[in-house]
């Protein structure tokens, strides 16, 4: 069996517009511990042969730094021999970001100034100016490769020393963190040119593309969500995003990408001939949007083993108006293991369980030639809660499959040469890598305020562009800074499900290129950009009123659930989110007499035991739903044990279960304020469970009108 892994490597737009500093340094720092750090391990085992993509924008950074035609505040800030207090704020809310405990407490000094910081959070005159330098330092320190830390003694001497570093010692850090910046491109492009790995590309900025076409696609994998009114659409910028992006790639690494990672999987139908008139030959996604396209829904039994491999360890075939494109599809339970679960391992056990699993795939579906399995996850944000920054991990991982007599790592291009894809998929499903749909970008209130000023821009720009007829240089300047704004990363911070320390440098970030394209066109940017963006604050509350749904389980809730309360998933907060789960949204609503309840899923109900978990008034109670069954059943807890009440009414479809279930069982009175609580709860064939939410219980609200 073939094996293609293929590393994601993405930072958005730190440089404010017209400036040569970028507010946040994540583009050095990854650069430092991770992006050589993975082209160099790779370097130590030639005969594996793995795929990497350097996002455009990520790239046109790396360039820029090495050449010095980029800083950050943080290499500023290494200079000073004195701080403000908004330096001060900064670093405290900055250089305390990574792994607390497998990498800050790793190092004494560093550690003592964690425990203090919720003093100086207090006061930031708490810390002394030595204080802060020292933190910039080890914080600077942290995010170099570990092996570095180890044989280069400049580093190692900081290490060893701890404290009290000089003004000299954090600029000379500086610049071998500058000099390392420097190798990066080249190095991908050394390993590139002598065919160890594929480097394929990403649209530029790394929007969503399916969005950019029509953010009314959004609603196929989720009826109901949602979206900016009227919507936004720009199928031009897709393609012109794609075109940059191939341009920009062959520019810095000398040759045509054949091979394209839409940005976080995200794929349409609408997005393929796009991508092949761009000059592309494959792309890949996530198994769901497969399992979608095919009517699938790839279960996988006791052990994780999908039982549909048939199906997903091979290329597939798509035809376009702008000629035919190779697919493939990545396994997410591996990837997420290298995400999520091996970080919690010693690495060669970790290594150990992914060769395990990748044997008894071959084994149970290796008599295809042209079999394949895809691993697809981000390559610099797993590795800081890896032992040794994922060297032994990697090392190992990458040694055994050298030697493998049965598992051999490839590129996919050499694959698909090898084997040109045989099975076609007439239709390809609408969604992303996560929870195969597009709720991390869209549909929360803060998404459609962003949405919303996007497209207020991109509607001003078709209109100066008619008007004006601009010059080459003056349409690609604006294009840059709206393209710029298109990316995902904005969206992905205004999510309710991500946060970080920075979310306001994110949000001033996406307003700033805003503003740009506004000025760049000759227009006083509207005053609304001067504010942050707020989705809920400004909202009104969700209508509490009374709602009387007919059971339908319809594909689309429609106006019967449009003031329905929606409970969603929480996916991992942070750079990095798993695949997602089976439960896709709950909603819930009520009138005089009955509690009805929506329960939408990314998979056939009929896999699942269905549990709901209710608390009222009357006390706990559970609707029971058996898998394959077609009755439920309400039950009120009692002395600990389940008296059964008898029936509810329900209606099923394949992926859609409702209820309404009468408000006296569960001892609801309206004639005072009520609330209760709700968690669902999905058991498979296998005994494995998911809960929504997650942990604790979803707070539930009945109208009383």
């Amino acid at each position: 069996m073939n094996v293609a892994i293929i590393w994601h490597m993405h930072q958005p737009l730190y440089r404010q517009p017209g400036s040569d500093v970028a507010i946040l340094p994540w583009v050095r720092l990854h650069a430092v511990k991770d992006y050589l750090h993975m082209a160099q391990v790779l370097a130590r085992h030639p005969q594996v042969r793995v795929t990497f993509t350097l996002t455009p924008s990520l790239a046109e950074q790396l360039e820029d730094y090495a050449k010095g035609a980029l800083t950050d505040r943080l290499m500023q800030l290494a200079g000073r021999a004195y701080f403000s207090p908004d330096d001060k704020q900064y670093m405290l809310n900055m250089c305390f970001s990574i792994s607390w405990d497998n990498i800050i407490r790793r190092y004494p000094p560093y550690e003592a100034i964690l425990n203090r910081r919720h003093l100086a959070l207090l006061n930031p005159d708490y810390f002394s100016t030595q204080t802060y330098r020292d933190l910039l330092v080890w914080f600077n320190l942290a995010w170099t490769d570990p092996n570095l830390l180890e044989s280069d003694p400049f580093l190692a001497g900081l290490v060893q020393k701890g404290l009290d570093f000089t003004i000299d010692e954090a600029q000379k850090l500086i610049q071998i963190h500058l000099d390392i910046v420097g190798k990066v491109l080249p190095t991908y492009r050394q390993l590139s040119e002598a065919g160890q790995l594929e480097l394929i590309t990403v649209p530029f900025y790394h929007p969503i593309l399916p969005l950019l076409v029509d953010s009314r696609i959004a609603r196929r994998p989720s009826p109901g969500l949602p979206i900016p009114e009227p919507p936004f659409r720009a199928p031009e910028d897709a393609g012109a995003q794609l075109r940059w992006g191939v341009t920009k790639h062959e520019r810095l690494m000398g040759g045509r990408p054949a091979g394209l990672w839409p940005s976080e999987g995200a794929v349409s139908p609408e997005i393929l001939p796009l991508v092949a008139d761009a000059g592309l030959r494959w792309l890949a996604t996530d198994e769901a949007i497969l399992g979608e396209s095919l009517g699938v829904y790839f279960e996988r039994d006791e052990s994780g083993l999908v039982k549909r491999g048939d199906l997903l360890y091979h290329p597939w075939r798509l035809r376009t108006g702008k000629g035919d494109l190779a697919i493939v599809f990545r396994d997410h339970d591996l990837s997420d293991r290298i995400g999520f679960v091996y970080q919690r391992l010693p690495g060669a056990q970790a290594a150990e369980d992914m060769i395990v699993r990748l044997e008894r795939i071959a084994r149970a579906f290796g008599q295809r030639e042209d079999g394949l399995i895809t691993v697809i996850l981000d390559g610099e944000n797993a590795w800081e809660y890896y032992e040794h920054n994922g060297d032994v991990f990697l090392n190992e991982l990458y040694r055994r499959l050298a030697e493998h007599p049965d598992l051999t790592p490839v590129t996919p291009e050499a694959h698909l040469a090898a084997h040109p894809p045989q099975d076609e998929i007439e239709t390809l499903a609408s969604g992303s890598w996560i929870m195969g749909d597009f709720t991390t970008w869209i549909g929360d209130p803060e998404h459609l305020a962003a949405w919303s000023l996007l497209r207020d821009l991109r509607e001003t720009y078709a209109l100066w562009r008619e008007e004006t007829s601009p010059a080459e240089a003056d349409l690609r300047r604006v294009q840059e800074y709206l393209f710029a704004a298109e990316g995902s990363d904005w969206f992905w911070w205004y999510s309710h499900r991500n946060s970080s320390d920075q979310d306001a440098l994110f949000d001033e970030l996406f307003r700033d290129y805003l503003a740009a394209a506004y000025r760049a066109m000759g227009i006083i940017p509207p005053a609304v950009l001067a504010r942050p963006v707020r989705g809920m604050a400004e909202q009104p509350p969700a209508p509490r009123r009374f709602i009387t749904p007919r059971l339908a389980a319809a594909p689309d809730p429609g106006i019967h659930w449009s003031d329905a309360a929606v409970i969603r998933p929480q996916a991992s907060v942070g750079t990095m989110q798993q695949a997602g789960g089976v439960v896709q949204a709950v909603r819930y609503g009520n009138d005089r007499d009955d509690l009805y309840l929506r329960i939408e899923l990314a998979a056939p109900a009929a896999r699942f035991a269905l549990t709901l978990h209710l608390l009222t008034d009357g006390g706990r109670f559970q609707v029971q739903l058996g898998q394959g069954q077609r009755t439920a059943f309400l039950f009120r807890q009692e002395n600990g044990s389940l008296v059964n009440l008898g029936p509810v009414t329900s209606a099923q479809a394949k992926r859609i279960v409702e209820f309404a279930i009468p408000l006296a069982q569960l001892g609801v009175d309206l004639g005072k304020e009520s609330v209760g609580t709700l968690a669902v709860s999905l058991r498979n064939a296998a005994g494995e469970e998911e809960r929504l939410p997650e942990q604790g219980e979803a707070e539930l609200i009945f109208a009383r009108q």
